[in-house]
């Protein structure tokens, strides 16, 4: 399972006319099946690699991702086998 920083553009203020780049934590598996970190986006990296620096802290010590109650899932990798299997390859 690999874990990383991922960031987007978003549209901050009123009426959206801002744009912000804002980063969010992904894992992958092995497949290309991801998943987001819960109640986590910031438009501040450091903040962002702070949370990535915990999570794998954790990882290391033998630790693992409850996928089921902290993650959402999103888009597979593209051309990924979990891709794949949702599209037509």
């Amino acid at each position: 399972m690999e874990v990383a920083v991922r960031s987007q553009l978003v549209h901050i203020g009123h009426f959206n006319r801002n744009v912000a780049e804002a980063f969010e934590i992904v894992c992958e598996d092995e497949y290309g099946y991801r998943w987001t970190l819960n109640r986590f986006a910031t438009i501040e990296k450091w903040e962002a690699d702070r949370k990535l620096s915990q999570i794998q802290a954790h990882l290391n010590k033998g630790g693992a991702l409850n996928l089921l109650d902290h993650w959402s899932t999103t888009e597979p990798r593209y051309g990924s086998e979990a891709y794949c299997s949702m599209n037509d390859c």
